[in-house]
């Protein structure tokens, strides 16, 4: 994918499978957000137009429209803010039409701003403000989805998600970053990375295995300087068959980890967080991932070789599930190891029926 000169471009099936990620992961977010928060942010930081050349939706009329359907089936009165941040004066012109014209109406609680504006230093100015005055920064979820990989600090999301209740989705340009390695971008790469590693992963010779020890680089920095306790990686592959750029979720609650697996694993129902151009996109958004059950036994063995002869809590097991697996939580991978011969599972406190777990309960597994 190459940096759009047009102001408003064709849309790509890896878009749609991106925005699809997003959606479903906002349909989680604002509910549990703005049920238990005064107000929330969403901040968009390369927005675009808002829409694609054939009438497509683009990312903020997504968040939007997410949002507004949300306020009219629920009864939570968090103030929701959202901020869309376009450098292009003529797509950030285009974006306040799109959205005028599509949201005449919205509720008093749903408030949008649109910034003719670089994401970096519009960020920065913000945080500086709050730091200075001692304020704290809402709960707040940042969509930054560049074209290339300048003006993406760690250092500045790493001051974001210091405050409570931030996350981010990243789209990090992982192809664009591995042909670009050179002694020409040392100052922007260092400010991506905010170390110099990656200078040693460009002696790699192997291309995929130097894309991803940058991706496991990144990976590892939003962490270290980013202030993300979990991250979720997902991969997007282009027609050509390469790995054009990795949407990467930061978080600091498992919570929030299990609701973006979710989103993922609807996008990629066969549970591996990559998505092809050459996959049909729409045959990808049919089947519920949920549904299969091809990978319960192997979930079930992980979870069985953890806590093979002990007793754990049925809480304890998911937040296993979800942060040290790849896979959803499904009360059916306790029910698969019960069912073995022998069974895995040999007693089950808080509980009427045999092959049942419930919430609160307590399981014993064999030896």
């Amino acid at each position: 994918m190459t940096t759009p000169t047009p102001t408003i471009w064709p849309i790509e099936p890896h878009t749609i499978a991106k925005h699809e990620i997003l959606k479903n992961y906002l349909q989680a977010w604002f509910p549990i957000l703005g049920g238990t928060s005064g107000r929330i942010i969403y901040l968009d930081g390369f927005a675009g137009p808002g829409i694609y050349i054939d009438g497509e939706d683009g990312s903020p009329v997504i968040a939007l429209k997410t949002a507004q359907e949300h306020i009219l089936q629920s009864h939570f009165k968090a103030e929701m803010n959202f901020l869309f941040v376009e450098r292009d004066n003529e797509r950030a012109k285009i974006l306040r039409k799109i959205l005028h014209d599509s949201f005449p109406n919205l509720p008093s609680t749903i408030i949008y701003e649109v910034l003719d504006a670089e994401f970096a230093p519009t960020l920065s100015s913000v945080l500086d403000k709050l730091e200075k005055d001692g304020a704290k920064l809402a709960p707040t979820l940042a969509f930054i989805d560049p074209f290339g990989f300048s003006g993406l600090p760690m250092r500045l999301i790493g001051r974001m998600m210091a405050y409570e209740k931030c996350e981010v989705i990243i789209t990090f340009m992982s192809g664009f970053v591995n042909r670009f390695l050179d002694e020409f971008r040392e100052d922007t790469l260092d400010e991506l990375f905010a170390c110099s590693e990656w200078r040693e992963i460009n002696l790699i010779k192997d291309p995929d295995k130097r894309q991803k020890s940058l991706i496991d680089l990144y990976t590892k920095q939003l962490k270290l300087i980013g202030n993300a306790v979990y991250t979720r990686n997902f991969e997007m592959i282009g027609q050509h068959n390469q790995p054009i750029y990795n949407l990467i979720f930061g978080t600091k609650h498992w919570k929030g980890l299990k609701a973006m697996k979710e989103a993922m694993c609807r996008v990629d129902r066969r549970g591996t967080y990559t998505f092809s151009d050459l996959t049909d996109v729409k045959q990808a958004y049919l089947i519920d991932y949920s549904t299969e059950e091809h990978w319960l036994p192997v979930a079930g063995d992980i979870v069985f070789n953890h806590f093979k002869g002990k007793k754990a809590s049925i809480n304890e097991i998911e937040k296993y599930v979800i942060t040290d697996t790849p896979y959803i939580f499904r009360k059916s991978i306790l029910r698969n190891i019960e069912m073995r011969n022998p069974p895995g599972i040999v007693n089950v406190e808080g509980r009427k029926r045999k092959y049942t777990h419930p919430d609160g309960c307590i399981i014993q597994f064999s030896m």
